[in-house]
């Protein structure tokens, strides 16, 4: 630890400092960064998180970007960032097609990682990136934060002891309405060259992660159909238009090893919803249903209960009992969003420091990518298609 470093550590307490680089500033890193300043003022970590530097390609709007989001310095140089001793967690927070290029040097530097989802642009690059992580055994994690909300934690909980009988359906929906006007311009999310799929990668990915974390069922094999509904954009500088290479809606079928059952519909284009993103798993003696955009509720169903008093019931996942409730406000007063990604920091900066496994890391990306894949060779076969092992 170098003397400015010690300085700074003995400022914050003793704790010692665990400094996180973070490569892009857009949307998701005002999310990251947000957690990295939040982490310590309501959770007793065993290390301060420092939001120590942010990496862009503009020095004036990384500068301006750390100045906001609370970071000591910025640069556009990644091959200092990396060289540096005192970096020890690196933060992917950049569209798609450079996260395999970004984390793989980061896991050459031996540092640790957090990569937004999904992982990569092909299962062959995540498949890398799980491998070399570890063989530098390094810790890294994805950013699936969804599995971090307390009513989604309190679900995986009731369902692994049983409260619901063993899973037999799973139905998710993630729904969008952003791009059904066509006069949205074209973006990184509508080029498959920078962003793998559409609604696919974008907002399936987070149901196939939330599926595993919630039941712990692998998927064995997929039938998906895929549309385009606008088949170009304007250009953001209004000039031209560009074509639109992704889908702007992807469904598929799911078979799971034991013989459940899913649906799974992803969409940008479904007017009225802005963030829907909902599950519900079906059991044998019991239901559980979660909606992100009443992201503090669970809706509970169970055979268990009197006959004459049976119906879905809520519960507010807000009160001291519930996973990271406790360390917010007072029974009842709820969260929001940007507290997924302060768990997702908790845990992974505890992980850490007890040496213990952390959830999703770079293998589980590689699962869902391996879903994503063979969802995408099932449109072009137009059958099923068995899930990689």
């Amino acid at each position: 630890m170098s003397l400015s470093s010690q300085s700074n550590a003995a400022q914050r307490g003793a704790k010692p400092a665990l400094n996180v680089a973070m490569v892009g500033h857009a949307f998701m890193g005002r999310a990251h960064g947000n957690a990295y300043r939040q982490a310590n003022h309501f959770f007793d970590l065993p290390r301060t998180v420092v939001p120590k530097i942010i990496v862009g390609r503009d020095a004036g709007r990384a500068a301006a970007a750390a100045a906001v989001l609370g970071f000591e310095s910025a640069t556009t140089d990644l091959k200092a960032v990396l060289a540096d001793p005192d970096i020890h967690v690196v933060d992917v927070a950049t569209p798609n097609d450079s996260h395999h290029t970004i984390a793989m040097a980061a896991l050459k530097a031996k540092k640790h990682v957090l990569c937004e989802k999904p992982l990569a642009m092909t299962l062959e690059q995540a498949k890398a990136m799980a491998a070399l992580a570890r063989q530098q055994r390094v810790r890294v994690g994805l950013w699936h934060n969804y599995r971090r909300a307390p009513a989604t934690a309190l679900a995986a909980k009731m369902i692994a002891r049983g409260d619901i009988g063993d899973v037999r359906q799973v139905r998710a929906v993630y729904l969008q309405d952003w791009l059904s006007d066509a006069s949205v311009p074209a973006s990184w999310r509508t080029d498959k060259k920078l962003c793998g799929s559409g609604a696919h990668g974008d907002l399936n990915a987070h149901l196939i992660d939330l599926t595993r974390a919630l039941t712990g069922l692998e998927f064995e094999s997929v039938c998906g159909v895929q549309q385009t509904f606008t088949k170009a954009r304007p250009n953001g500088d209004g000039k031209g238009t560009s074509k639109v290479t992704v889908d702007d809606a992807f469904c598929f079928l799911a078979k799971f090893k034991g013989g459940a059952i899913g649906t799974y519909e992803a969409t940008r284009v479904a007017p009225g919803r802005k963030n829907h993103n909902c599950i519900e798993v079906s059991g044998t003696t019991g239901s559980i249903r979660w909606n992100l955009e009443r992201m503090n509720e669970l809706e509970v169903f169970s055979y268990a209960d009197p006959r004459d008093g049976q119906g879905f019931r809520t519960v507010m996942c807000m009160d001291g009992v519930h996973p990271y409730a406790a360390n917010w406000w007072p029974d009842g007063h709820i969260v929001g969003y940007e507290h997924t990604f302060v768990h997702h920091v908790v845990d992974f900066v505890t992980a850490l420091a007890s040496k213990r496994p952390f959830a999703p890391d770079f293998d589980d990306g590689v699962r869902v990518q391996a879903v994503l894949e063979a969802a995408l060779a099932s449109v072009k076969q137009g059958g099923w298609v068995k899930v990689p092992k």
